[in-house]
């Protein structure tokens, strides 16, 4: 059998690795004039400027939670009718509970209560986001 169709692949690969040289001139534009503006990010290698990836997520226009209002909950034990009332006395359309040590994601909802709990099911912080 013919060692060459491997070969072929382990060449393509490391070939498909290999990152690809921008061709845009140093200047930032094709004809040598002025270069793009010190404010304006300018895309090269086929990416977005950051802000041009910023996503507005459910409920972040809206500050439709007042995590001021269900301060009165921490300390007591966050059984399915406290989380309830707290929701209710924040206004939040959705809450979150954060167990100890549990991973969350770091995106920001405006419209949601976090109740943050401690080994024995306590309630030691309520905020909003």
């Amino acid at each position: 059998m013919s060692m060459l169709p491997y070969s072929l692949f382990a060449i393509l690969s490391v070939a498909a690795c290999t990152p690809v040289a921008s061709h845009e001139s140093p200047s930032g534009s094709e004809d040598g004039g002025e270069s793009a503006p010190a404010d304006k990010p300018r895309i090269t290698g086929g990416s977005l400027p950051p802000e041009e990836q910023i996503r507005v997520a459910p409920g972040l226009e809206e500050g439709s939670c007042d995590a001021d209002a269900a301060q009165g909950f921490v300390g007591r034990n966050a059984d399915e009718a406290t989380v309830k009332a707290a929701v209710a006395a924040s206004g939040a359309k959705a809450a979150r509970v954060i167990k100890p040590d549990m991973m969350v994601t770091m995106d920001y909802r405006g419209d949601r209560l976090n109740i943050r709990l401690d080994d024995a099911g306590n309630i030691i912080a309520i905020t909003c986001g």
